[in-house]
């Protein structure tokens, strides 16, 4: 099917495929409900028509109306609320109105030559091909196959059962049947271009929908995230800090935060410049980065040549182990630093765990804060854990 909707410019990507499918049932949804109870209400009061335009067979015309037609154009209304209507919309209305076809051409086949109106009924075939573009929700190559089938299946059906060609048959019954199949054929071309213009129109707007959605995606992300490093920045991190910290509040978890400094980054840049200063940075970051195993954990630049680490169910004991990964990470870089003691480049980091009651994230931040001092105070290149809040 993919390729027959290429070969008509009536494609997606394929991953879009499938969401498109689910937009086009949403949209369609309430227009084909309301196609059924129309066609519902027409081919109840067109038994009214009968009674004049075929006397003769009104009894078998109406056994198939109302015996057979009604009940099942109920039942599909009623398919219209279940979810299996939903994932096979396509399939279930093929059927619908393949039947709805066949009911037409079946009271056409009943018809005796002699009904003054023999050959009006094809009009009813009309509407159904008609609403298979536009009403009844077929895409525009399913609409196309199943209207194909029932103008092939009219021309023979009436061939055959009323022999228009047959001697003996009145002059003008052969030029009724051409004239029918020639305005079926009108009809079917009429609404192949008004249900390849809309269906078209569709796919070019949700196309472009999903394109700027795809846009604003890039853009919000991007305005989370930090030019240099490529991690989040400060914007992420105070909206992170405060979904973690209210997370961890509602389910009475604990959180954890990391304060990173690098240590004499200031000498670092004097000594080496701002440039090889940014690589330095962009270098660190990725190191950090690389150390945080959980999905769930948390890295953003917090400013200058400072980072922040959420650190989502973690307690002391974890923070411990996690910063010794990090400091790891960074001495493995191997970044030469002559003006610091260590001789590479190093940090120095502080944490604080909260298990959260009430209070402020800010608490936390603060301690953190204190800790990282600490530690540079206590000859930098160290991590220094700060908890408080009731376990």
């Amino acid at each position: 099917m993919y390729n027959w909707k290429k070969r008509f410019n009536l494609h997606l990507d394929p991953d879009l495929e499938e969401e498109f499918e689910h937009y086009y049932v949403s949209k369609h949804l309430s227009i084909l409900r309301f196609g059924l109870i129309v066609s519902l209400g027409l081919f109840a009061l067109l038994g009214i028509d009968d009674i004049w335009a075929a006397p003769l067979s009104k009894h078998e015309i109406w056994g198939i109306r109302y015996g057979i037609m009604m009940p099942f154009f109920l039942i599909s209304y009623g398919l219209t609320y279940t979810r299996v209507f939903r994932r096979h919309l396509q399939s279930i209305m093929c059927v619908v109105q393949l039947f709805s076809g066949c009911g037409s051409i079946g009271i056409m086949a009943v018809l005796k030559p002699e009904e003054p109106a023999n050959y009006f009924y094809f009009a009813g075939l009309m509407l159904i091909l008609f609403g298979n573009f536009t009403l009844f929700g077929l895409r525009w190559i399913q609409a196309t196959t199943v209207s194909v089938v029932l103008a092939a299946g009219y021309a023979v059906t009436v061939l055959f059962v009323q022999q228009p060609f047959q001697d003996g048959i009145e002059e003008t019954a052969y030029l009724a049947y051409i004239n029918s199949n020639l305005y079926l054929l009108s009809t079917f071309l009429g609404s192949a271009v008004v249900g390849y213009v809309m269906e078209r129109y569709k796919i070019v707007e949700f196309a472009q929908r999903k394109e700027l959605e795809r846009k604003n995606e890039v853009m919000e992300r991007l305005s989370y995230q930090d030019g240099l490093t490529g991690v989040s920045n400060r914007r992420a991190f105070d909206a992170r800090i405060a979904e973690e910290w209210n997370w961890a509040l509602r389910n009475a978890r604990c959180v954890s935060l990391i304060m990173i400094d690098i240590d004499h980054f200031k000498l670092y840049n004097d000594t080496y410049g701002h440039q090889q200063g940014d690589e330095c940075l962009r270098a660190v970051a990725g190191a950090l980065r690389n150390s945080l195993k959980r999905s769930k954990d948390f890295i953003a630049r917090y400013g200058g040549e400072e980072f922040a680490v959420i650190l989502p169910e973690t307690d002391e004991e974890g923070v411990q182990k996690l910063s010794e990964y990090l400091h790891q990470a960074v001495n493995d870089l191997r970044l030469g630093h002559e003006s610091s003691r260590f001789g590479i480049v190093t940090i120095s980091a502080g944490a604080a765990t909260a298990w959260p009651e009430d209070g402020d994230y800010r608490e936390m931040i603060e301690a953190a804060d204190r800790a990282l001092y600490e530690s540079k105070s206590n000859g930098r290149n160290r991590t220094t854990v700060s908890g408080y809040g009731k376990k």
